[in-house]
């Protein structure tokens, strides 16, 4: 069987930015063969775009091993020995490869005819890892850079669109139509809508994502809870700092819609059928799905249990909805409730509460401002002093880039322990607009009364039935009011 010439060729990065094509490299090892072995076939084994140096699968390489082991192959070139293989291991591997194939040298372009088991060949494998490993180094080192500088990261956000300031610097600008919608989403999230209704709603008023695609409600729960849209600059999951760009979601809101987002919550989707929401905070099966008190506000005052909600039919009667310790949810099937009744009931009790200034003020009161304050007055003198490092830096002679980068590390530290403090405390009061609510309470969507519920109610306890009373009785549920 006549051994064929091995061509590999793969797409390589210019120091120029430019891009070295595998057509080039084809023509380039076509010529050579030519020369060098008329008349032998050639089999062309092409990678785009993928590297060398990393893990990353190369398909065509593969297929060029598996050629090599079937004794396919007699002579095999490349543009340079760092193209067909940079990692210093894997190099050793393929030269054992090519040498049991038969093949005792790599013909190239660049680096002449390099012999396989040759020391040289080794040790250039050796250089070429470890330039790559510099040249990983020094990329990590440029990214670390521009994100303590606050400059952007790169590629496209919601809500902005990508400029220069008057320095000539990159940053983020407001696009008008998609941050006017995105303060719109987070409002409408505080209100306790759905994320598919707002996706559905912006999808109406013709907003399309950040590339032209339809929204979806996974999407604009991303671009709510991303840093980002509050102006932080964000490096390896983490925020570093503030950014270069105008915030869009002041961060009050956003802290806000981060602990709306990851709440317990039954939300409704534009059919008018109910799906839950839960996280890890949740104990116990689903938040229920058409029940205003269900998802552990209701509690049975025997054993403990959450209350579950489901139509019951009662003797000789229709089925009503009915509140249960059931079972199958770790109650005892100690008490039930009518449901409809319970759920007029709490509400009543909450808008006669409301009317009591003493009461309004109590739910208001914040025990946590000043704490808040304070961290909120710590990181604004973390960018002071961030930007008086950074003058300083610009100025030649005031330091040294290892004392620079040892300040900026230190102001980095403070601040992130400023900032998981803060997230660790509990979202600034609410303020309703009670006569609002009031008034449009039935026209709203059951996941919007159910959020204004929570902001007021802790827990609704259900005591046992007076025996012989058989109409509903609103002194059995005691209700625990939210104490900030």
């Amino acid at each position: 069987m006549i051994g064929y010439v091995a061509l590999y060729c793969r797409l390589s990065p210019r120091p120029d930015g430019s891009y070295e094509g595998v057509e080039a490299q084809e023509r380039w090892g076509r010529e050579y063969a030519a020369k060098t072995w008329p008349g032998r076939p050639i089999e062309v084994f092409a990678d785009a775009g993928v590297s060398a140096a990393g893990d990353d699968l190369r398909p065509e390489f593969e297929r060029f091993r598996k050629w090599l082991t079937d004794g396919k192959i007699a002579h095999v070139w490349a543009v340079e020995q760092y193209r067909i293989e940079r990692n210093e291991v894997r190099w050793f591997r393929l030269a054992a490869e090519l040498d049991a194939a038969g093949i005792s040298e790599l013909h190239t372009n660049r680096d002449g005819i390099v012999r396989v088991q040759d020391d040289v060949a080794g040790i250039k494998a050796v250089l070429g890892a470890g330039e790559v490993r510099r040249i990983k180094r020094r990329v990590n080192d440029m990214l670390a850079e521009k994100a303590a500088l606050g400059l952007p990261g790169g590629g496209r956000r919601f809500g902005y669109r990508n400029t220069t300031n008057d320095d000539g610097v990159k940053t983020y600008e407001h696009d008008p139509v998609q941050a006017e919608a995105l303060r719109w989403a987070a409002e409408k999230v505080l209100s306790g809508w759905a994320l598919e209704n707002i996706a559905a709603a912006l999808r109406a008023r013709g907003v399309t994502g950040t590339h032209g695609g339809a929204l979806t409600g996974k999407g604009i729960r991303r671009v709510i809870l991303s840093p980002i849209s509050a102006g932080f600059r964000v490096y390896r999951d983490r925020i570093v700092g503030k950014g270069n760009w105008p915030p869009i979601l002041d961060e009050d809101t956003w802290r806000e819609c981060q602990v709306r987002l990851t709440e317990n919550r039954s939300v409704t989707r534009s059919d008018g059928r109910e799906y839950p929401i839960a996280t890890a905070r949740h104990v116990g099966s689903r938040a229920g799905r058409r029940y205003l008190l269900t998802g552990g506000i209701t509690v049975c005052g025997v054993c403990g249990a959450r209350m579950v909600a489901s139509m019951k039919q009662l003797r000789n009667r229709e089925p009503k909805p009915y509140y249960l310790c059931h079972p199958k949810y770790g109650g005892k099937s100690c008490v039930g409730i009518l449901g409809v009744e319970l759920e007029e009931h709490v509400r009543d009790r909450l808008f006669e509460e409301l009317d009591k200034p003493e009461f309004l003020e109590s739910v208001a009161a914040d025990d946590h401002d000043e704490r808040r304050e304070a961290l909120g007055k710590g990181l604004q003198d973390i960018e002071r002093r961030r930007r008086e490092l950074a003058a300083l830096w610009g100025t030649p002679g005031e330091l040294t880039d290892v004392e620079w980068k040892s300040a900026r590390q230190a102001l980095a530290v403070t601040e992130q322990k400023l900032r998981t403090e803060l997230a660790e405390l509990p979202p600034p009061a609410v303020h309703v607009d009670i006569a609002a609510v009031r008034e449009a309470w039935p026209g709203m969507l059951l996941d919007e009364q159910r959020e204004f519920v929570r902001l007021f109610v802790e827990r609704v306890t259900i005591k046992r039935a007076r025996p012989g009373l058989k109409a509903f009785d609103g002194e059995r549920a005691v209700i625990d009011w939210r104490k900030r």
